[in-house]
C-alpha cells in the first residue's frame, strides 16, 4: 500500500505529468510578462519538494533573461531535499544546462549566511550552492531542510512560489506573514492550491460521493483550509494586495484505452491511500473502518482496471503587494 509518509519523493515524481498538464498556462504566462526586464531575483520556493517547481519556471521560460536570480528551496522533509538536491543537478543536464557547483554559503540574501531556521531538528540543514545555466538564464539555487515561515521572514524576496502549500494551513495567519516578506512590489504566485472539490467516478455503492468528500474536507480544514484557492483571491485584497491573475488548475487523471499515463496510476494509489487513511484515523468522522477498507479496496480495483477517473478542483493565483509608493502593478 503506498504512503506518503514512507516515500514523499515519489509520490511527487509520480504527479509530474498531471501538475504540468494542469497549471493554468495564462496565469503562469502573466507571471513571466511582470517579471519582464528584472535585472535581479530573489526567489524562494516553499515546499519545494524535489524541485519540479523551479524546473517548470525554467522549462516553461518564465524566469527573466540576462537576470541575476537566485532561488531558495524549502522543505521540511528530509527526503525531499535529498531528492531535490540529487535531482536538480541530474534533470538540468538532461535538458542540456550547464551545473556549477558553487559551494555553501555563496547564495542571497546575506543573512540566510548566518543565520539558523528552527527546522524539524532545531537546526537548519544548508547545502551546497548549484548554478544552473539555462540558455541566457542563470540562477543560483540552494535547497534547505527548514521550516518554511521561518526562512521567508528572515528575508525580502521578490517572488514567493507556493503550489500546492495554502491548503495546509490557517490562511488567516498564515497569508499576511507570507505576504509581509514580499520587497515592494513583489510578487506571490500560488499554483496548484486546492479549493474545495475531490472527485471518484464511477460511485460505490453504498457511499454516497458528497459523504466522503464531505469528510475528507472536514479533515484538511483541521488546521488546513479545504477552500483556500476561493480564499486567497478575496485575502488578498484585504491584505492590501492585489490579484493579478487567477484560473484553475485542475487535476483531471483518467485512463485512456484502459491505461493511465506516465505514472499516473501510481499517483492515483497514493491518493486513494492518502484519502482513506486520513479518515481511518479521524476518529470524529462517522465513516466506519469497515466502509473505508471496502472504498479503498474497490477504488484499487478500478485502477487496475483503468476505470477510475479522479477531479480535484485547485485554483492557481498570482499576486502582488504594493509598490513603495502605494502602487502596483494593474494587470488583470
Amino acid at each position: 500500500m503506498p504512503s506518503l509518509e514512507d516515500d514523499y519523493p515519489r509520490y511527487l515524481a509520480s504527479k509530474r505529468s498531471v501538475d504540468d498538464r494542469a497549471v493554468n498556462e495564462r496565469v503562469l504566462r502573466q507571471l513571466a510578462t511582470e517579471l519582464e526586464g528584472r535585472t535581479r531575483l530573489d526567489v524562494l520556493v516553499l515546499g519545494g519538494g524535489i524541485g519540479r517547481g523551479l524546473e517548470r519556471l525554467l522549462e516553461r521560460e518564465v524566469l527573466p533573461v540576462n537576470a541575476d536570480i537566485a532561488c531558495t528551496l524549502v522543505d521540511l522533509r528530509e527526503s525531499n531535499v535529498e531528492a531535490a538536491r540529487e535531482r536538480l543537478p541530474e534533470w538540468a543536464g538532461s535538458q542540456g544546462h550547464t551545473v556549477t557547483e558553487l559551494g555553501e554559503n555563496h547564495g542571497r540574501p546575506a543573512d540566510l549566511d548566518t543565520g539558523t531556521a528552527e527546522g524539524k531538528s532545531g537546526q537548519e540543514e544548508r547545502g551546497p550552492h548549484l548554478r544552473i545555466e539555462a540558455g541566457s538564464r542563470t540562477v543560483d539555487v540552494e535547497v534547505l531542510l527548514a521550516d518554511a515561515f521561518s526562512v521567508v521572514e528572515r528575508g525580502e524576496w521578490d517572488l514567493l512560489v507556493g503550489g500546492a502549500f495554502l491548503d495546509l494551513f490557517d490562511l488567516s495567519e498564515a497569508l499576511p506573514r507570507l505576504l509581509r516578506a514580499l520587497a515592494p512590489g513583489g510578487y506571490c504566485y500560488f499554483p496548484i492550491t486546492f479549493d474545495g472539490g475531490t472527485i471518484f467516478e464511477p460511485a460505490i455503492e453504498g457511499l454516497a460521493p458528497d459523504r466522503l468528500e464531505n469528510a475528507f474536507h472536514a479533515h484538511i480544514d483541521d488546521g488546513g483550509d479545504s477552500r483556500a484557492g476561493r480564499h486567497l483571491l478575496t485575502r488578498l485584497p484585504r491584505e492590501g494586495s492585489s490579484v493579478l491573475a487567477a484560473g484553475s488548475s485542475d487535476w483531471v487523471v483518467r485512463a485512456r484505452d484502459g491505461a493511465y499515463p506516465a505514472e499516473e496510476a501510481r499517483f492515483l494509489r497514493y491518493i486513494v491511500d492518502t484519502v482513506a487513511d486520513a479518515l481511518t484515523e479521524n476518529e470524529e468522522t462517522d465513516l466506519g473502518e469497515g466502509i473505508l477498507a471496502r472504498w479503498r479496496e474497490r477504488r484499487h480495483e478500478q485502477i487496475e482496471r483503468g476505470e477510475l477517473l479522479y477531479i480535484a478542483h485547485q485554483l492557481d493565483v498570482l499576486g502582488q503587494v504594493e509598490e513603495a509608493d502605494g502602487t502596483g502593478s494593474k494587470s488583470g
